[in-house]
């Protein structure tokens, strides 16, 4: 379940072709200073010779819009079929784009990405860790720029150990029994060992609220955000892949060998 990284131009082309007739959804994220960002927006164009796609520009369920400006560097996140495509973008123009003789809609006009990367839908399903196994994870509010502060205030500092695992996000068994004072889609540093051997991962993450673990243990849920805009965020993606499959099959292990014990005499 290795990340396919697309760099092929009729691969690409195919992918927006599909995209651009299915009016395709797509999640769109910047980051803002110390803030993480994200709106909606649908496929309207492609154009693989200029080299450029085209999304719309209106608000999805009443959300407010971010101001994006051309240079931007944007995360584009969308799913097609089993699969879910990410790509990193910059922002070329703004304007309107033609529906039909009388329908205009604000749109954006954005640069053709350098390669993609497409994960499986089996990567974003959430897989437990086994019991045998202890993954530390802290978390810390004000994202991976706030890392160094927060460090040097341990009550700044909450940890605990994780609980499952996605490619998009994870549950996080917290060890303070005091509640948390994090605010619903506040962002939080994290950093998180995974069951591969080596340093710690460091992202951003959303707090996404309190929630029991399968054992009814309060814990964190996370929403990691960001992955998609840097080349070594896109590295601890593949990492947290891996990871996801390791899991799962050490999950799978677990539980056949809990079935064949209770099998016996």
């Amino acid at each position: 379940m290795k990340p396919r990284r697309i760099l092929a131009r009729r691969d690409a082309t195919e992918i927006f072709d599909r995209a651009v007739r299915e009016r395709a959804l797509a999640v769109l994220t910047i980051q803002e200073t110390d803030d993480w960002r994200s709106f909606k927006a649908r496929f309207l164009e492609r154009d693989p010779n200029a080299r450029f796609f085209v999304l719309d520009y209106q608000p999805v369920n009443g959300e407010t819009l971010p101001p994006v400006v051309p240079g931007q560097y944007i995360g584009v996140t969308f799913r097609q079929g089993s699969r879910k495509l990410l790509f990193a973008t910059v922002v070329e123009a703004k304007g309107h784009f033609v529906l039909d003789d009388r329908t205009t809609v604000a749109a954006i006009r954005y640069r053709w990405p350098d390669s993609m990367t497409e994960l499986q839908r089996r990567a974003y399903f959430r897989t437990p860790v086994p019991p045998s196994m202890t993954l530390l994870v802290s978390l810390w509010p004000g994202g991976i720029t706030a890392r160094g502060s927060a460090q040097a205030s341990t009550l700044q500092v909450t940890t605990g150990d994780l609980a499952d695992l996605s490619c998009g996000g994870a549950l996080v068994r917290l060890h303070q029994a005091t509640p948390t004072t994090w605010l619903d889609g506040e962002v939080l540093g994290v950093e998180m060992q995974l069951p591969d051997g080596r340093p710690p991962v460091v992202l951003d993450a959303r707090f996404r609220g309190i929630r029991p673990d399968e054992s009814g243990a309060r814990s964190g849920a996370l929403q990691f955000v960001g992955l998609e805009l840097t080349v070594d965020g896109r590295l601890v993606l593949q990492r947290l892949a891996a990871s996801v499959q390791r899991l799962h099959r050490q999950s799978m292990i677990a539980g056949l060998r809990d079935r064949q014990s209770k099998l016996k005499p």
